[in-house]
């Protein structure tokens, strides 16, 4: 009798298909979830957990309850989380390579100029030196934030040499920085979460950042009154999966994480460019005026920029065959 019920036991075994193992990525992000970055991250999840049938699954920290994306680095490489969108000048204290995305020879640029970058050689480049530093992968394309506008509580800017005395919280990076000390203004670095309090108080004139993160977190009720959109800079966002998460995935799940990834990436620019638009209209109905340079004097001060370029690039250690490279893509 024991040897009939083992038999009937292994027959039903084999008759009921194994239940496909299940896998969850945790993610953090240290913007809130109205943040343009946190809804598109959330619908391109929406798509993998749908093309992997269930199989993968997404867990997301936001607001900074895990990491802000200055520390998250570090964290993916210690395998503390498992992935995380940085902007690309939070990784280069890492690998200053990606200082070469606010050199002087990008001021004013469109974001097709950008693309031909960061989706070609020099993103490419970029891509292998992060993975050797970190021990990370990156998972494909870059997910657009949009073009840096600075944001001020009490001066109307009209041109740059206007940032001359005033202190502007920075979203972090030597670039960023760096540009302000050309115009004369001190650079803060302030974790995007205490911005609205640091404007409350005083304690920055403003801050570099985009219309769609002044309208997430309604940073004109936290005093902003002027913009200025001079195209000084195209934020992206890099996608870091930590090395241990994804050697934990099938082959399978890679391969529908980066396929899906891409694709959707490429809609979620659009409906960053889209939603930046939209903030722009909203903070001018809040009573933000802005001033947008004219493509003339973007011209003219890329221009008298570039003299610059050579010691910036020495300074924030910039290989010169990344520049090279950049460069070329650019013109293309």
């Amino acid at each position: 009798m024991r040897h009939l019920m083992t038999a009937a036991v292994a027959a039903w075994l084999v008759a009921v298909p194994a239940t496909a193992e299940e896998y969850t990525i945790d993610i953090s992000l240290d913007t809130g979830p109205t943040h343009l970055r946190n809804l598109l991250a959330h619908e391109i999840a929406a798509k993998i957990e749908n093309a992997s049938e269930g199989r993968l699954k997404f867990n997301f920290f936001e607001g900074g309850s895990q990491y802000n994306d200055q520390d998250v680095p570090t964290a993916l490489a210690q395998g503390a989380i498992d992935m995380a969108l940085p902007g690309h000048w939070n990784l280069a204290r890492i690998v200053p390579d990606y200082n070469v995305l606010g050199l002087p020879m990008f001021y004013g640029r469109p974001r097709e100029a950008h693309y031909r970058v960061t989706d070609g050689e020099t993103g490419a480049a970029l891509a292998r030196e992060t993975e050797q530093k970190l021990g990370v992968v990156v998972l494909g394309k870059w997910m657009d934030l949009g073009f840096g506008v600075m944001f001020f509580t009490d001066k109307a800017v009209k041109e740059p040499e206007d940032l001359k005395g005033l202190k502007m919280r920075s979203p972090g990076g030597a670039v960023a920085l760096a540009r302000f000390e050309k115009f004369g203004a001190t650079g803060v670095s302030i974790p995007f979460p205490d911005v609205p309090q640091a404007l409350q108080k005083g304690t920055i004139d403003g801050l570099m950042s985009t219309f769609e993160s002044v309208r997430s977190s309604k940073l004109w009720d936290s005093g902003l009154r002027f913009s200025y959109s001079d195209y000084h800079a195209f934020y992206q966002y890099v996608p870091l999966v930590s090395a241990q998460a994804w050697n934990e995935l099938p082959d399978d799940l890679k391969e529908i994480m980066r396929t899906t990834w891409n694709e959707g990436v490429m809609a979620a620019r659009e409906a960053a460019a889209e939603a930046q638009s939209a903030a722009a209209e909203e903070a001018a109905a809040h009573g933000l005026t802005n001033v947008s340079a004219a493509e003339s004097d973007l011209a003219a001060l890329r221009a008298s920029l570039m003299a610059d370029q050579p010691r910036l690039a020495k300074e924030l250690r910039v290989d010169p065959g990344i520049i090279e490279l950049a460069e070329k893509e650019l013109e293309k």
